[in-house]
């Protein structure tokens, strides 16, 4: 037995002993509970951070960019207020696969023709590389720091992918006469199915135009990005004119430039030497083609000023062309109309091959053809040439001044509003007419002489401009076509109408039958079929149906080239950076 004072001991542990385990049990749970909560609110702190820097911001762009659209901020603040602050591009491990994803394709927009600096891809790279070097060091992440990132990533996002898919640059501020209304997409809805399918790239190239003349130059862009990287292609030296026959130390360096960029001469298959061969000559005819100059084989100056422009330039030029095609519809039509004004071309596509081309002539530059899409739905005959009131003002009140009969027969003359009884010029007192106060109409009947010739085709546009046939036939021989006020003239009308009314039921309109009824001489509309879509497009460089590259002048000077180099410059020569360090 054990003595009394013993006894009293035991009995007291006993009484005691289940209390204080439950005490220590309870101490223990809440440090455990406590840092198993601490660890897990991470993300729950920067989504604080997240909702003060919104509640706070003010001006375009919460971070202060300066390439944002102006409704930046408010989607910024749609999308973090719809999941309550939460980090999109972070997690309790820091950043996601989904941010290291639109890193990589942020620093790779230059590879679309846009410009990663545009997205603050450096500030972004420097944010990451900070929270992976704590990783690495066991710190904990730092929630300023994330919030940071999650907002430089979105909004970072929300640019890239307008800019993608609707083009970067304002091309309306640019050139006046854009009509083109800019692409747009359901930014939060693209940012929302990113969140979803965890796959940006993807994604993102949804947004992007899907027709050929946008994909292929796309294609092209990388082939000269990946010349540039390797260094480029020879400068020729200047000397006498090369051509067919000739032996030059310069011929080895042409023939080099060509093989870069031309699929004629196959470099397994070609021998490097100082001759100027046949194959050498077929070469430079193609290449004189694709720029737009005289095919004669030779290289003169114009020629050797072409094959020697730099290829940065030509990137330039490429993504200069790439935002203007941002702009058209996501799809041109199976079946439609594409007019390129620096080309003086039209051609009619049909499941992506070019069925007719047609040479047209374009606005003057003082008068420019304006860039837009509509549809062709019906075309005159014998049609009436309603002169423009720019056109009456300017250009024919000083003669009607002159001479009141300057008219003549053919045109007449008529009341704004009442257009069933001409008034006679000699009633008119024209001392009192200006060019900004012309009460009248001008009516050119049909004829041989009418400026629209025999066909007008129709689409509704608000610029009030056409394409047409004309009198004056001569001018399609010349290679630079820009003589119009604004409308297009086109030299094979009736084929273009033959085509366009394939499947008209009330008549087989032949070329026959519709040169038949022009020379009734009287107006007639007929309706297409359907309409069939057009497309008036401004391409300094475009990819035809074989692939080549083409380049043209830029008549109506709004590429821009001297002010966008340096933002490509610094692209490519960052990216090549970055590169030679791998």
């Amino acid at each position: 037995m054990f003595p009394y004072k013993y006894r009293f001991y035991i009995r007291l542990k006993k009484t005691h002993i289940a209390p204080v385990l439950i005490l220590i049990g309870t101490v223990l749970t809440w440090f455990i509970t406590t840092g198993m909560q601490a660890a897990s609110t991470l993300p729950e702190e920067v989504a604080e951070r997240i909702q003060q820097r919104i509640i706070t911001a003010t001006g375009r762009s919460l971070l202060n960019f300066t390439y944002n659209d102006q409704d930046t901020a408010q989607l910024l603040k749609s999308f973090y207020q719809g999941r309550r602050g939460f980090p999109a591009w972070s997690g309790q491990e820091g950043p996601s696969p989904q941010a290291v994803a639109l890193l990589g394709v942020l620093k790779r927009a230059y590879r679309e023709g846009l410009c990663p600096q545009d997205y603050g891809v450096d500030r972004i790279e420097s944010l990451m590389t900070a929270i992976n070097q704590d990783k690495e060091q066991g710190m904990p992440l730092n929630s300023e720091t994330l919030a940071d990132l999650d907002l430089l990533l979105t909004e970072a996002f929300f640019s890239y992918a307008a800019h993608f898919a609707g083009g970067r640059a304002d091309h309306h501020r640019q050139y006046p006469g854009w009509v083109f209304k800019q692409r747009q997409t359901n930014l939060l809805e693209t940012l929302g199915k990113v969140m979803k399918n965890g796959d940006v790239e993807e994604t993102l190239n949804e947004l992007a135009p899907q027709f050929y003349g946008y994909n292929k130059l796309r294609e092209r862009l990388n082939d000269y990005i990946d010349i540039a990287e390797y260094g480029g292609w020879p400068q020729i030296p200047a000397g006498r004119t090369l051509k067919k026959g000739m032996r030059d130390s310069r011929v080895n360096q042409l023939r080099t430039r060509l093989m870069m960029t031309s699929g004629t001469l196959d470099a397994s298959k070609t021998i490097q030497n100082d001759y100027f061969d046949q194959n050498l000559e077929t070469a430079i005819r193609q290449f004189q083609r694709q720029h737009g100059l005289r095919e004669d084989g030779v290289v003169g100056p114009p020629t050797l000023k072409e094959l020697n422009t730099p290829v940065e330039v030509r990137i330039c030029q490429i993504a200069v062309n790439l935002d203007r095609l941002r702009w058209l519809p996501y799809d041109l039509g199976y079946r439609h109309i594409l007019i390129n004004i620096p080309d003086f071309n039209l051609e009619v596509v049909e499941d992506d091959n070019v069925v007719m081309n047609i040479r047209a002539i374009v606005g003057k530059t003082k008068t420019r053809t304006n860039l837009l899409s509509s549809r062709i739905t019906y075309l005159e005959l014998n049609p009436y040439w309603r002169v423009p009131k720019s056109i009456a003002g300017d250009e024919f009140l000083p003669k009607l001044k002159k001479n009141p009969q300057y008219l003549g027969k053919n045109m007449k003359l008529f009341s704004v509003g009442n257009q069933s009884r001409p008034v006679a010029p000699g009633s008119v007192n024209w001392s009192r007419v200006s060019a900004s106060n012309f009460p009248y109409l001008l009516r050119q009947e049909p004829g041989p002489g009418n400026p629209l010739g025999r066909i007008k085709f129709v689409f509704s546009n608000e610029c009030d401009i056409y394409i047409h046939d004309t009198p004056t036939r001569s001018l399609f021989g010349q290679n630079r076509r820009s003589f119009s006020h604004g409308c297009i003239r086109i030299e094979k009308p009736v084929d273009l109408a033959v085509y366009l009314l394939q499947g008209q039921q009330n008549a087989l309109w032949t070329s026959k039958n519709i040169q038949a009824e022009i020379r009734k001489g009287k107006n007639k509309t007929i309706k297409l079929p359907e309409p069939v879509p057009v497309h008036i497009v401004y391409e300094t460089v475009w990819t035809d149906r074989e692939g080549n590259l083409n380049f043209r002048p830029d008549i109506y000077n709004i590429d821009n080239i001297q002010g966008n180099l340096p933002m490509v410059m610094a692209s490519y020569e960052k990216s090549r950076g970055a590169s030679s360090l791998q």
